[in-house]
């Protein structure tokens, strides 16, 4: 394992961005499910990558702080990202994860998710966890509920006129 892989699973290992990642970066920030689902991060060429790795990936590593991470297959190639976010409207870190449209429905996700929870419990202390989605994403719905997660209703985070799904993962101590 090198210095910058936090995690492994079976299939999976889950290491540290790099601005190396641009590329990657762009391929699973432009795909349809990743706008539908989670938002346009306008980032459409290897320089907004750059720029979204240092903003949303190496700045909170380098704080401390909650951060997310790359999930690559054993092999190296990079499939998605899965991490933790600490939103402003909440007051426990939120799991996010996207995947690449070609490794959805392998279990890829529910893997790698539970290995970060099991670590956010036993390394980081967590005593609960958050989850957002969009109401009409069934499938992410699906693995947080097989996550252990409770939908809490909605959430109106950005906008009046938008809701999303709020989940809650709480940790037995």
């Amino acid at each position: 394992m090198d210095h910058s892989t936090l995690l492994t699973t079976q299939r999976c290992s889950i290491r540290k961005a790099t601005l190396n990642d641009a590329t990657f970066i762009v391929q699973l920030l432009r795909q349809k499910s990743f706008i539908d689902n989670i938002g346009d991060k306008n980032v459409c060429d290897e320089q907004s990558a750059q720029e979204y790795i240092k903003k949303a990936f190496l700045t909170p590593y380098q704080s401390g702080a909650l951060a997310p991470y790359i999930v690559s297959l054993k092999n190296e190639e990079p499939i998605g990202i899965v991490g933790f976010y600490q939103r402003p409207y909440l007051n426990a870190p939120d799991l996010g994860y996207a995947l690449l449209d070609q490794y959805t429905g392998q279990g890829l996700a529910l893997e790698v998710c539970t290995t970060l929870m099991q670590f956010a419990k036993s390394q980081l202390n967590l005593s609960a966890l958050y989850a957002v989605t969009d109401p009409n994403n069934e499938r992410s719905q699906k693995l947080l509920a097989k996550l252990g997660f409770n939908n809490s209703g909605y959430l109106y985070a950005h906008s009046p006129h938008d809701p999303v799904s709020l989940f809650i993962k709480l940790f037995k101590v």
